[in-house]
């Protein structure tokens, strides 16, 4: 029995894995770095397919001869049985060039060629992943995704949301997030330490700074406080609190401990700075906090780690950036914002940063129902 995967398939998941925005890591031996992309993940037929990305840290030689640093396998599983077969392997050296790709325009894969992927090993790990990622969607087996409803009735596209966190600075109501959290939303909702559920609406934004600035009715018992002397110090220990990973830590708040590794951020962006906290997809809004418990800066983003080695031959590591705090404390004033700033300067346990961070720090949600995107501030950039 031959199952055949169409080109427009094909064509459809090359664009979406160039486009992905939820690469995850997986066990990778000593020689490189294994990456799925769960964006990727679709239906084909009665299997799923995915992309696997591998950065080598030494230069590979591909099936025509040419040098490459990294590939992307396009697997195909079968979720039921514990099966997969890469159907497309494609080899890309400097600067990202394509090397080699061999796979033909129509790709005929064999029942007989599902094999069980060595356990532990990155596609093992990579398909158990993606097919839990199919499996939430509600979309396995070539069945359709679920869709919601409309206040009208009708039918709409499938709801979708992403999380990231955020910062209570102010008890009657205002949190500071990114503005890439909040960006393109139907709605917005904020969850607490507490679980509490509210319904946020957004009142600025600062695209060129990534600040947003969102406000619910209902009041914090805390808010953080701003550092009043907000400039980093190179070196300083810092503490990050947020909502990573929710579909796989769970809804619970995490805590990662670092330092201040520069007072700028990539080709010296003195609007933030680089930590060497480790940052996953979902802490990005959350506060970045001193040896006093002061918010001295909000996370922004990761370096891309497997770019940089298809580009560089190296991957680095834990190369993190946050907005920095006088950018924070300009756009809060400049929306005339309530917040409180402190001097630092007794030194707290890492248990006392994280508990108050804890109680400061939100979980944003930004929810997509294809009914009407939440209309933008008025008089602020988007």
């Amino acid at each position: 029995m031959i199952k055949r995967i169409a080109l427009l398939s094909l064509t459809l998941f090359f664009s979406a894995s160039a486009q992905a925005v939820e690469w995850r890591s997986v066990p990778s031996p000593a020689e490189y770095k294994a990456m799925v992309d769960l964006d990727s993940v679709k239906p084909q037929n009665d299997f799923i397919s995915f992309t696997l990305r591998r950065a080598y840290r030494d230069g590979q030689t591909d099936p025509a001869g040419n040098e490459y640093f990294s590939s992307r396998s396009i697997i195909v599983a079968d979720c039921n049985a514990g099966t997969a077969v890469t159907a497309v392997n494609l080899y890309y050296g400097e600067d990202r060039k394509l090397t080699h790709r061999d796979a033909d325009k129509q790709v005929r894969i064999r029942k007989s060629e599902f094999k069980a992927p060595e356990a532990g090993s990155d596609v093992a790990e990579a398909m158990k992943l993606a097919c839990e990622r199919m499996a939430n969607s509600g979309a396995g087996s070539g069945a359709k995704p679920e869709t919601g409803k409309l206040p009208s009735g009708k039918p709409s596209a499938t709801v979708r949301s992403s999380s990231g966190s955020g910062i209570v600075v102010s008890r009657d109501g205002l949190v500071l997030t990114n503005q890439h959290v909040v960006r393109q939303c139907d709605s917005y909702e904020v969850i607490d330490d507490s679980s509490r559920r509210l319904k946020a609406a957004l009142q600025a934004v600062d695209a060129a700074n990534d600040l947003a600035l969102l406000t619910v009715r209902e009041s914090f018992p805390a808010a953080a406080l701003l550092r009043k002397d907000a400039e980093p110090k190179l070196g300083e220990a810092v503490t990050v609190v947020g909502y990573p990973l929710v579909a796989v830590l769970g809804t619970r708040p995490s805590v990662g401990f670092g330092h201040v590794a520069a007072t700028a951020g990539i080709r010296g962006n003195q609007k933030q700075m680089q930590i060497s906290v480790p940052i996953q997809r979902g802490h990005s809004g959350g506060p970045v906090f001193d040896q006093s418990g002061n918010v001295i800066g909000v996370v922004v983003s990761k370096l891309d780690a497997l770019k940089v080695a298809e580009r560089l031959g190296d991957l680095p590591q834990n190369i993190n950036f946050a907005i920095r705090g006088d950018v924070v404390r300009a756009f809060l004033e400049a929306q005339g914002a309530s917040f409180t700033s402190a001097e630092s300067s007794s030194r707290l346990e890492n248990t006392e940063i994280a508990a108050r961070g804890a109680a400061v720090t939100v979980r944003v949600r930004c929810i997509r129902d294809g009914s009407t995107v939440a209309p933008a501030p008025a008089g602020t950039p988007q």
